[in-house]
């Protein structure tokens, strides 16, 4: 793409290592995406902003935060392995997002690619209406050759795209299609069936087939205007062909991008939440905020979204954002409505790849860097007037505290310790961590204070094996990295013995002499029953209630009351359980009074007397009624059909897994979805011949006899367990796996190696 736009002068090859966007030395080493790359360049007069994401499951945060930021994505399909359990992930994390997208079957050189496959592959399992858009073209002209793969067929332009072999793409040839009978015949079909399949979503295209009365005589603008339609209302996904390390079928896809995806006009309205102003709202923490929707138009306000953070060791700390409205200007002063904080850009940036352009302004719509601040993290809102350089103080109370959604982080689950070599290293690693978690937020750091070291936790193992690379070669940080352990947690059970005793403190601040402030509290089991008035306040399910009535103080407001006790309900927490000091997880912390005489003044008065009661309470529990927690994953596992019994067998009985179920590949992905059945549907669709299949009959049989095993598994018997799920299948199992709870451990495990 890059190559053929001109932003570049040559073609990138993942296995020499020269790639752009795979820019990172672990990158190009694996020949794997590692972390999201961004660039921009222009096709047919349009701006495109590209960001190149991961595809592995250990680097799912980087696909996020992208998808977060993105009006439109292409799926890139391997013809020869089809819809792979990985793609299935992605695809529904796009459509949570309502996404529209488009897909390109890549490979149609390689034996046994099947694009007619493919797609019914995608309609069955990713549960979506397709249109073909261009099918593969072979030498000589017959679609049944046994000949080489040499282009495409253009269904909506009846043409035939021909690249010349060995080139670099740029030297094509347009045939006519009429030349060659066969394709020709094969064109009339697909071309058909694309009609009769827009027609069903669209009148206009009804009404311009009534008048022309002929398939093959539509209008190509009336279809691609039909198309593009259905295709930003995420009512059909169109699909493309390619061999891409051939260079053959590139073009068409940045034409398919141009034509269906939408600009960010075309986007429904980002939304936000900002402060209520309702002054007779409720003293609560919700009823002080309000769903709002930002207008892209709206010149006058200045809003963006910092989606990712990189450390740059000339330039500091490199914010990506996405600006939805107005104008981000260098060297101006804008406000991080997140934290409340002022911040000046100094210089912004669009990206290539890892080299900085510098430019003078981001407009709405476009992806940069801002360079220059200090705070800013990933998720962040940006706010500023629109038209003026100090943008701050033109704001409105409601627009300095809007706040666009924030980007989901998922749970770690994966840890290893990590050690400073020398004492005197301590500082280093101390330093290089910040940095890490601030471009990774999906890392988490702990530190234990009875073994005195820190714990670093992640998504995989490849996730943590990446990041200690990331701080030994490129932060240059000191330190030995243990090797890779499960995130257990601890609980408690049985409330009714266990906590009956209410904890009650005080504590007094030096200004206010005898006055005390007084925090009364119950410790529980979070369970089903939690009132909806509970409010989380952590990724490890600590959930808080708060008395119906709170203290009347006119020198510290209700929220900040709140916002004191979760203070202070965190670090209270943090010790770990008696049993065995591990992070707590699933509590009800039901706060019954707070009281806070009226010469108070200082919130953190009340995050005190808050620490002290909780601290207090989980000490008043018995150390037999802390349990261990173990991760659950929800664990698919594709495998072919002879080799089911095998991996079953070894699921339930050597890795306490449950199975839930197991099915046909293509049955599998018509749980929970609508009225339309997807697997009928691919069986009824047109798809052209798959005549390249004759080249690999053990491919062809792998690919067709496939199975899914559903199952629950302790992620302890996880690790490592893709080289041996290989082992067992002759190389052809794969697996993804998801977070599914914490559940008690059986008292075998050992929660500590």
């Amino acid at each position: 793409m890059l190559y053929y736009s001109g932003l570049t002068d040559r073609i990138g090859d993942v296995d020499q290592g020269d790639t752009v966007m795979d820019y990172l030395p672990a990158e190009r080493d694996r020949g794997i995406t590692i972390t999201s790359a961004a660039i921009t360049f222009h096709w047919r007069d349009h701006k495109i902003n590209l960001i190149d994401t991961p595809g592995h499951a250990d680097f799912t945060f980087e696909v996020i935060r992208s998808l977060r930021v993105l009006d439109g994505a292409v799926t890139i399909l391997d013809g020869v392995a089809g819809v792979e359990a990985q793609t299935e992930k992605v695809w529904k994390q796009a459509s949570e997002m309502e996404i529209p997208r488009i897909v390109y079957v890549n490979k149609m050189d390689r034996e046994s690619a099947g694009f007619g496959r493919t797609v019914k592959e995608i309609v069955s399992k990713l549960n979506t209406q397709v249109a073909i858009i261009n099918f593969p073209f072979f030498e000589n002209g017959k679609v049944n050759s046994e000949g080489k793969f040499q282009g495409i067929v253009d269904v909506i332009e009846k043409k035939i795209i021909k690249w010349s072999e060995g080139s670099d793409g740029k030297n094509i040839q347009v045939l006519d299609i009429t030349e060659y009978n066969e394709v020709a015949l094969e064109c009339e079909k697909a071309r058909t069936a694309l009609i009769e399949t827009l027609t069903e979503l669209d009148d206009n295209l009804v009404e311009h087939y009534l008048e022309i009365g002929s398939y093959m005589d539509v209008s190509p603008n009336e279809i691609k205007k039909a198309l593009r339609k259905a295709c930003l209302n995420k009512k059909i996904v169109p699909v493309l062909c390619g061999a891409s390390f051939k260079n053959i079928g590139v073009q068409p896809l940045l034409e398919a991008v141009i034509d269906y995806l939408p600009s960010p006009i075309e986007r429904p309205p980002p939304k936000a939440i900002t402060l209520n102003q309702n002054k007779n709202a409720k003293k609560t923490a919700t009823p002080y905020e309000t769903q709002i929707t930002i207008d892209p138009s709206n010149k006058n306000l200045t809003s963006a979204l910092a989606f990712k953070v990189v450390h740059d060791n000339k330039k500091g700390m490199m914010v990506y954002v996405r600006v939805y409205s107005g104008t981000l200007h260098h060297n101006s002063i804008v406000l991080n409505s997140t934290t409340g904080k002022r911040e000046r850009i100094m210089k912004l940036y669009q990206m290539h790849a890892n080299l900085p352009i510098e430019t003078t302004s981001i407009e709405a719509g476009n992806i940069g860097v801002i360079v220059g601040t200090k705070e800013i993290r990933t998720g962040d809102t940006i706010v500023a007037h629109g038209l003026k350089r100090d943008g701050v103080k033109s704001l409105s109370k409601a627009e300095s505290h809007l706040q666009l959604h924030p980007i989901k982080i998922p749970p770690p689950v994966f840890f290893s310790s990590i050690d400073p070599l020398t004492l005197a290293d301590t500082k280093n690693m101390e330093e290089a961590l910040v940095v890490l978690l601030t471009e990774d937020p999906s890392l988490h750091v702990m530190y234990d204070e009875d073994s005195g070291q820190t714990m670093l936790s992640g998504m995989g193992e490849l996730h943590l094996e990446i990041a200690k690379d990331r701080l030994v070669k490129d932060l240059k940080a000191k330190v030995e990295v243990g090797k890779i352990m499960v995130s257990y947690k601890e609980t408690i059970i049985d409330s009714t013995k266990t906590c009956t005793q209410l904890a009650t403190l005080s504590t007094q601040t030096d200004e206010t002499g005898p006055s005390t402030a007084t925090v009364s509290l119950l410790v529980e089991p979070a369970d089903s029953d939690i009132s909806l008035g509970a409010e989380i306040i952590s990724r490890d399910n600590i959930y808080v209630s708060y008395p119906e009535h709170l203290p009347e103080n006119f020198l510290i407001p209700s929220k900040d009351i709140l916002r004191s006790v979760n203070r202070g309900i965190v670090p209270g927490i943090a010790k770990g359980g008696l049993k065995s000091h591990l992070p707590l997880h699933s509590l009800h912390v039901k706060v019954s009074n707070i009281s806070i005489p009226p010469d108070i003044t200082n919130p953190s008065a009340i995050s005190l007397a808050t620490r002290l009661a909780i601290e207090e309470a989980l000490q008043s529990i018995k150390v037999e009624s802390y349990c261990i927690l173990e991760p659950i994953m929800d664990v698919k596992v594709m495998v072919a059909e002879e080799d089911v019994g095998t991996v079953v067998n070894d699921l339930s009985s050597n890795r306490r897994g449950s199975i839930i179920s197991l099915k046909d590949s293509e049955d599998f992905f018509q749980e929970n979805t609508n009225d339309i059945n997807y697997r009928d549907l691919a069986n009824s669709i047109y798809t052209p011949p798959d005549f390249t299949m004759y080249m690999s009959k053990h491919g062809d049989r792998a690919r067709s006899s496939q199975s899914i095993i559903k199952a629950q598994v302790p992620l302890e018997q996880m690790i490592g367990y893709l080289n041996y799920l290989r082992s067992l299948t002759k190389g052809r199992g794969t697996f993804t796996m998801d977070f599914h709870s914490y559940q008690k451990a059986p008292t075998t495990v050992d929660f500590n190696r």
